[in-house]
């Protein structure tokens, strides 16, 4: 499912991500796992914590993410 349809302090896994040089610098790659902190209404950023930084995401951007629901630990 696209990261944009997460839901907030769920832990999830990227499975498919654009190919953009800013996301891997941001820690951003297949296999990583993170939890969604907040969500903006009305299209707005969507914040995520991976690791020890929080990062916020365009919401089109977040569209564009696929990823997985993890078992948070």
């Amino acid at each position: 499912m696209p990261l944009a349809h997460g839901e907030k302090l769920s832990a999830y896994r990227i499975e498919k991500l654009p190919n953009s040089h800013l996301l891997k610098v941001l820690g951003f790659r297949k296999g990583t796992q993170f939890i969604i902190q907040s969500k903006q209404p009305f299209k707005g950023p969507i914040v995520v914590k991976v690791g020890n930084r929080s990062i916020a995401i365009d919401y089109d951007i977040a569209n564009e993410i696929l990823v997985e629901e993890v078992a948070n630990n």
